[in-house]
């Protein structure tokens, strides 16, 4: 075995050893420099890729068109019925407390609003119906007031609402509006010989009515908005 001169016998590699090892490293290194990459290394998705996985959680994220729609009716009609308060004070000059509307008590409203751990069936079935309830109930109203713009505006949106609404329920068919003899049962039962009576009978309606849709659009949005989305 030859001996590589400079090199003590006990602690001297081979030349021959050394050489086989600088022909190696001189075969890898080239590799490490151009970034050759190893077999088991994970390598980035091309970015059409990764874009479309980034598009699908988006769309995953992002609601119906017809949602916001809803909701955009659901806006305009309150911006109308958000109005019922000063309104009343211009008809009454500030000589009635709007207060007093608390006295007059509806015959039917849609019942207990769902807490927050109900089912989005058992908060669409109360949408539905309490919708179905205050139609009737806007009838009164129109008597009292026949052309009144926030029961122009709120007739025109029930039905949208609460088609849309049933088409996303379970069992739609559970939910029915109040028939011809419990409408004639209701409007009687609030009707009433005195004219001031009648009116501030038909403005607690508008006031509970304000109410509903307010909680009511929130029930919506909490269930068909995606979360990290605007909620009012």
């Amino acid at each position: 075995m030859h001996i590589c001169k400079g090199e003590s016998k006990t602690s001297a590699l081979p030349c021959n050893y050394l050489l086989l090892l600088a022909v190696m490293l001189a075969a890898v290194l080239p590799l490490c420099v151009l970034g050759a990459p190893l077999a088991d290394a994970p390598t980035d998705l091309p970015p059409d890729e990764m874009s479309g996985e980034k598009e699908e959680d988006d769309q995953k994220n992002t609601p119906r068109p017809e949602v916001f729609n809803i909701i955009n009716i659901w806006e305009q009609v309150l911006s109308s019925t958000n109005s019922h308060k000063k309104k009343f004070e211009i008809e009454f000059s500030s000589n009635v407390e709007y207060a007093l509307l608390n006295r007059y008590k509806l015959p039917s409203v849609p019942g207990k609003k769902p807490n927050s751990s109900s089912s989005k069936e058992v908060c669409f079935q109360w949408l539905a119906k309490g919708l179905m309830d205050y139609k009737v109930l806007l009838k009164y109203v129109v008597r009292e007031y026949p052309n009144s713009p926030i029961v122009a505006k709120v007739n025109a949106a029930i039905p949208l609402l609460i088609a849309h609404i049933k088409a996303k329920m379970r069992n739609a068919d559970q939910v029915v509006a109040p028939t011809s003899s419990e409408e004639q049962q209701w409007l009687k039962k609030l009707d009433n010989p005195d004219l001031f009576h009648r009116k501030m009978m038909a403005h607690s309606i508008l006031r509970s009515l304000n109410f509903f849709l307010v909680d009511g659009k929130r029930l919506y949005s909490k269930w068909e908005m995606p979360k990290g989305k605007p909620r009012n």
